[in-house]
């Protein structure tokens, strides 16, 4: 029996072998050269072809002796590239207190807001998948995707933020057309510059005016137009890496905005409006109440 033969009889468990066997037929197949666009249906035709080339007058024992050789030949190939060419995951991830800008390999720019990340293929298909915060300005091209485990982005050529955090989605459009969609809850949605939707566990807000400030987070500026102190407390926590135990009523909203630049302005900036008062408790940690006063 030939070697190409064995090891044709290992892959199709045609026959027993020692895994220094099937270590050998790895190390040989990978040094192979095989041209990463040609397909199992082309390679399979250069056969036929060669068979074809070698004349009716041959010794037709000699013609299949080669189909052998170039079948096993082909199929170390095609295990080869299963083996040795799957794509690989390329992610971005950034820290709490901290935010970065990826170039993907399009031209396309995504700004990652803290304690975010993104991932993507390296054999890059204009698709991603997006965990936290991330405000994107794509190029023109084919078919753009964002992927959340809420739902997804699909745009042509348009820049937007995406948010995507505990339970909580949001995407707002500055400038080209973003179509939202979130199978789950039966939303199929374009949205266009100004505008925005929102999606928890309980509602769906579609299509509302959102402000100019939209994405000012990525010059460290956090807005906040009647929402519910508990999402400002957790921006403070992601933005300074700080814990954050509040002791105030839950039903508080806040309408106005802080900066990441100081800790401590940040915090006058949202406690001093709501009659509110913050200690610090530990290295990192800060206590929030009701004032005494």
């Amino acid at each position: 029996m030939s070697d190409l033969d064995k090891y044709r009889n290992l892959i199709n468990h045609e026959e027993d072998g020692s895994s220094d066997e099937l270590s050998e037929f790895l190390r040989k197949s990978s040094a192979l050269k095989v041209p990463s666009k040609k397909s199992k249906e082309e390679i399979w035709n250069n056969i036929a072809d060669a068979i074809e080339e070698t004349g009716s007058g041959k010794d037709r024992s000699y013609i299949w002796r080669y189909v052998g050789i170039a079948a096993s030949i082909a199929l170390i190939a095609i295990y080869s590239v299963l083996f040795f060419s799957s794509p690989e995951q390329i992610e971005v991830a950034t820290a709490s207190g901290e935010n970065t800008t990826q170039v993907l390999p399009d031209g396309s720019r995504v700004i990652l807001n803290a304690s975010s990340s993104i991932s993507y293929s390296d054999d890059w298909n204009r698709e991603l998948t997006l965990h936290g915060e991330a405000f994107f300005e794509v190029t023109e091209g084919e078919k753009f995707l964002v992927k959340t485990d809420f739902g997804n982005v699909q745009v042509l050529g348009t820049s937007f933020n995406v948010f995507a955090r505990d339970g909580d989605f949001k995407v707002a459009c500055k400038t080209g057309k973003v179509r939202v969609t979130v199978p789950e809850r039966s939303v199929i949605e374009d949205i266009v510059p100004g505008q925005a939707i929102a999606i928890n566990a309980d509602t769906v807000k579609v299509v509302f005016r959102v402000p100019e400030t939209m994405g000012n987070w990525q010059k460290g500026e956090f807005y906040f137009d009647h929402q519910p102190i508990s999402e400002v407390i957790e921006e403070l926590q992601r933005q300074f890496s700080i814990e954050i135990k509040f002791e105030g009523s839950a039903e508080q909203e806040f309408s106005g905005y802080f900066t990441n630049k100081s800790l401590e302005t940040a915090l006058d900036m949202v406690c001093l409006p709501l009659g509110l008062e913050y200690e610090k408790t530990g290295q990192n940690t800060f206590a929030i109440s009701k004032s005494a006063q």
